[in-house]
This record gives C-alpha cells, structure tokens and sequence, in this order.
C-alpha cells in the first residue's frame, strides 16, 4: 500500500494532544474519539480507500489541533449522517466534511517527454496541454503524432480535444487542450498529471455526497484531500466549472483570448446553496492548499471568518 506520508509519526504527533491527565491541552479533543483515530492509523483495513481516508482525517485532525481549535469527531448532522468533525475557533463553531480524491485508475508517473515531441513544448501559446502517446511508437509514428498536434495545440480552443490515429488505424496519442496557464509557451501534462483529467466527476461526486451530511442553518465546510498535488485542477474545476474561452469579455492585456467557467460546476446556477467555502491539500503537503469562497452573493462574515481559519491551518 503506497502511503503519501509517515504514518507513525504522524500516530505520535496525534496521540500528544490525547485528553486527560496530562494531554489535553485544555480538553480540546476528547481522548476517547482521538484513540479511535489512532487506532485506525494502527490497523491499516484491508481497504486501502478506508485506510488512507482515515490518514488524510488525522492529517486534517493534526493541524486543527496545532492551530489551538478545539474539535468533536463524528458529530451527528441530520437524518442520521453525520459529520467528520465540529470544530470551535475563535468564537466560531463550525462543521468540517473530509473526502479523500483518490488517485486516477490508470495513474502513471510522468514520463520523459519523446525527444520528437519535444518541440511541441516551445509553441508560444499560454496554455496547458494533457498529452498521451504510444509507448511503443517509433520515430516515424512520433514525428507523425508531432505533426498533427502542432496544428492542433496552435488553433484548438480550450476544452478541445484531438486522437491521432495512423493510416491503419493504430493509435498514437491524444491531446487536449486543458486551461490557459501563467507561461508563454504551452505547459505539458503527461502520465498521472494528465490522468487527473479524469477525476473531475469522480470528485463532483465526493461533493454531493458531503453535502447531503451537512448541518442545515450552520457553517459547513468540505476539506477534499488528495495523496498528490496532481488533484488541484480537477478538484477547482468540479468545483467551479470547466475553463472555457468568452468572447464576451475582453481579455487580459496581452492575450486574445478572455476565459471564464462554463455552468457545469458543483457552485454553478446556484446549486448546493449551503456550500459557501470548500478546502483542498495534498496529505503529503507537496503544494499549497486552497480554499474557495463561493463567488455568488454575499457571504456571512462567519463565513468568511471560517474560510480565513483555514487558510491559516492549512498553510
């Protein structure tokens, strides 16, 4: 089972905030729910889904705790379900919903770039592309995989995508164009950065499913957790929408093309009204995390006070 961290340091780091008598740090978990954490982190199931959900709860747990919050586990919501976590901060009381975004099926480490395709990296265009090729293909299919994307990266709009296929009908790679991105050449995905392409309703899903335990008239948060930083995009994208081009706005200076989200978000059209702040990390803090407001309306300030929180303790 590959585990994105040290599971039995991050047990030990956990079991010091263990309640009573010399623990506790002021009763801010009760001993009884962090020993059932621990003890999940002790005997890996023979799920491995359940296994690292529980690491990336106790990771979440961890910070939370460091950050001098006082936490309830597995806090009743309504109808039955309940919530991973009741955190109180600050003056604040809120309730936490943590989802694990599992890595792709077909996951891959990123592979070296063919030397024929490279020059498909130094097109100027600032945009990332996922890229896939026939392991096996030699120089001829290369260059003819090579010659039919370079038109296509040049001209296709965002969302597009293109198989390349040889005469006999082989198949030799596919691309799509993914976002627009920060650099003045086009960006490339490849092996698992390209699979996470995938996951978007995969983690459309872990949202729904989080937001059916909510507490209704309180704070809910959701913490999506992923073993790498590959997630990110997909989770911004299940969460806001697909990046599409707008022609009816003017782009930023020195691009042609202005860009905004399409309406097939967890957020969009005004769906799942109580979602007003969700958060992202990689369990093996190998980026940054999020965390989004809602863009509609106007949040409460506890709201806002919540979405600050959580940013301190994620970072």
């Amino acid at each position: 089972m590959a585990v994105p961290i040290d599971v039995a340091r991050l047990r030990a780091e956990i079991l010091a905030w263990m309640s009573p008598p010399e623990g506790d740090r002021g009763g801010r978990a009760a001993g009884r729910q962090i020993r059932r954490l621990i003890e999940a982190l002790e005997r890996p199931s023979a799920r491995e889904d359940l296994f690292l959900s529980s690491v990336a709860e106790a990771v979440l747990a961890r910070r939370l705790l460091e950050a001098g919050c006082t936490i309830d586990f597995e806090r009743p919501t309504s109808g039955g379900r309940h919530a991973d976590f009741h955190v109180r901060a600050e003056g604040d009381e809120f309730y936490v919903h943590v989802k694990r975004v599992a890595l792709p099926p077909a996951h891959d480490a990123p592979r070296p770039l063919p030397e024929a395709l490279v020059p498909l990296a130094a097109i100027a265009r600032p945009v990332s592309v996922a890229l896939r090729w026939e392991e096996r293909a030699g120089a001829e299919d290369l260059a003819a995989l090579r010659e039919s994307l370079e038109a296509f990266m040049r001209q296709a709009s965002v969302g597009d995508e293109v198989v390349v296929r040889a005469d006999d009908g082989r198949w030799l790679g596919a691309a799509r164009i993914a976002a627009p991105c920060a650099s003045g050449s086009i960006e490339l995905r490849t092996g698992g950065d390209a699979g996470w392409e995938a996951a978007v309703p995969r983690v459309q899903r872990l949202l729904r499913k989080a937001y059916s335990q909510f507490m209704p008239g309180e704070t809910n948060v959701v913490c999506l957790a992923s073993d790498s930083a590959g997630a990110l995009e997909a989770v911004e994208t299940a969460l806001l929408g697909t990046v599409v081009e707008r022609w009816d706005r003017f782009p930023p200076r020195g691009q042609r093309v202005a860009h905004g989200r399409a309406d097939d978000g967890f957020w969009s059209r005004g769906q799942f009204a109580e979602s007003e702040v969700v958060s992202w990390f990689p369990v093996d803090s190998a980026a940054p995390a999020r965390t989004w407001e809602r863009p509609a309306g106007t949040p409460s300030a506890r709201d806002a006070r919540v979405a600050a929180l959580l940013r301190r303790v994620l970072a």
